[in-house]
C-alpha cells in the first residue's frame, strides 16, 4: 500500500517563501509544518520512490531519515558561498556502494518551487574511482559504447553537469573519442522539467521512475567503474 500521495501545495509555498526570510526565527515559527508536511511526507516518498527504484537497482540505499536519503534542509555554510541557514529546496538520494553517500554512484531528485531535477552521478570522484572512470572512458572497447550512453541521454534532453580540468589529464590523448568526459572530476546526468502537478499525488512517484529508466543505462556504467577499481583494490 503506498503511503506517499503528494506534496500539499502549501509545501512549494514554504519554499518559495523561505527563498525572502531565510531566517531562524521565521523558520522557528514554521518548525511543526516542516516536521508534519515536509519531513514525516518525506520519509514516505523516499520509501515509496526507493522501492521502485529497487525493481531496476536491486542494490541500492534507501535510508528514509535526514543524513541518509533525505538531505539536511539546514545548509552547512561552512563550505558554501551562501551563508544562509537554510535551503529553499528538498533533494534526496539513493545511492549504491559503501563509500560516502556522495562518492558512490546514486539517484538523486531535488524539488524547487519552479522545477524538479531527477537524475544519476557522484558529485566527487574518489582518486580510486576517478583513475577507473578514466581508464574505461579512454577503453578501446568501452569507449564507443559510453559516448553512445551519452549521446541518446543528450539527445533525449538530459544535461550532463560537473567539474572539470581545462585541460586532459596527464598521460590522455586529446584525440580521444570521450575526452570530455575524462576531464570531469564528478558528473551527473539529470532532466530539468518544469514542475510537475504529479508532485501533490501519488502519481509523482511513477512520473519519477519515467526519468530514472532513461538514465538506467548512466546510472549502470558508473556502478560497473565502482566494481571495477573495488575489485582492483582487493
Amino acid at each position: 500500500m503506498p503511503k506517499f500521495m503528494g506534496f500539499d501545495p502549501k509545501v512549494i509555498q514554504f519554499l518559495e517563501a523561505i527563498k525572502h526570510n531565510n531566517n531562524k526565527q521565521w523558520f522557528t515559527q514554521r518548525y511543526d509544518f516542516y516536521q508534519q508536511e515536509i519531513l514525516e511526507i518525506s520519509r514516505d516518498l523516499v520509501e515509496d520512490l526507493g522501492a521502485e527504484l529497487q525493481k531496476i537497482a536491486p542494490d541500492i540505499n534507501i535510508i528514509p531519515k535526514v543524513n541518509g536519503s533525505i538531505y539536511r534542509f539546514s545548509r552547512d555554510a561552512r563550505f558554501s558561498k551562501d551563508k544562509t541557514p537554510y535551503k529553499s529546496h528538498l533533494s534526496y538520494l539513493f545511492w549504491q556502494g559503501t563509500l560516502k553517500r556522495t562518492q558512490c554512484p546514486g539517484f538523486y531528485l531535488s524539488i524547487r518551487p519552479e522545477y524538479i531535477q531527477l537524475g544519476v552521478g557522484v558529485n566527487h570522484f574518489t582518486p580510486d574511482y576517478l583513475q577507473a572512470w578514466r581508464q574505461q572512458c579512454a577503453h578501446k572497447k568501452q569507449e564507443k559504447k559510453i559516448y553512445h550512453v551519452f549521446d541518446r541521454l543528450i539527445k533525449s534532453g538530459a544535461a550532463i553537469y560537473g567539474e572539470q580540468l581545462k585541460r586532459m589529464p596527464r598521460g590522455y590523448s586529446t584525440e580521444l573519442l570521450n575526452q570530455e568526459l575524462i576531464r570531469y572530476k564528478g558528473l551527473k546526468c539529470y532532466y530539468q522539467i518544469t514542475l510537475p502537478k504529479e508532485v501533490y499525488s501519488a502519481d509523482f512517484i511513477p512520473l519519477c521512475c519515467q526519468y530514472y529508466q532513461q538514465l538506467l543505462p548512466m546510472f549502470n556504467w558508473m556502478v560497473a567503474i565502482l566494481n571495477e577499481f573495488t575489485i582492483e583494490s582487493k
